[in-house]
């Protein structure tokens, strides 16, 4: 479906992340803020692990669209997720995985969209992987902005 016949969902917040609390521009929160200019970072790391947020929707939707924003800094290669898995967690219960997506390739400052398979939910996890290594040796998830999307 194409962009323009989807809907942002406003007031998505982060309720938990295995991300970094320290800086104001390196919040979780900052990914839904609408600025390409501040995002979510995870801890460095010695070794790659799975980074994960969870999401609350700020309601009950069906979301079937995510969009992810990598940071606009071309000399940066390293950093976005190369891999995605989301999951929601139905309100009568259990989870459900709706995209799990590999081979992740975006150019600094572009988006990656992925389609949801479509589950009415309010609690959504998002798991990254795929990182790779920076030049100091370490590793360290960024995403820029997050979005869902909703049919409008």
């Amino acid at each position: 479906m194409p962009l323009n016949q989807l809907e942002v969902i406003e007031g998505c917040y982060v309720t938990d992340s295995s991300g970094c609390h320290r800086y104001d521009f390196w919040n979780e929160q900052a990914l839904f803020d609408g600025s390409p200019h501040t995002g979510w970072g995870s801890l460095s790391r010695n070794e790659p692990q799975t980074e994960y947020l969870d999401i609350d929707l700020g309601g009950v939707h069906v979301p079937v669209k995510i969009r992810l924003q990598r940071r606009a800094v071309p000399v940066i290669r390293t950093g976005f997720p190369g891999t995605l898995r989301v999951i929601a967690y139905p309100e009568q219960g259990g989870e459900k995985t709706l995209l799990v997506a590999g081979d992740i390739e975006v150019e600094a400052g572009e988006w990656f969209e992925g389609d949801l398979e479509p589950v009415e939910t309010r609690r959504i996890r998002v798991e990254t992987g795929g990182i790779k290594i920076r030049p100091s040796g370490k590793f360290f998830t960024q995403i820029m902005q997050m979005q869902f999307l909703v049919e409008g």
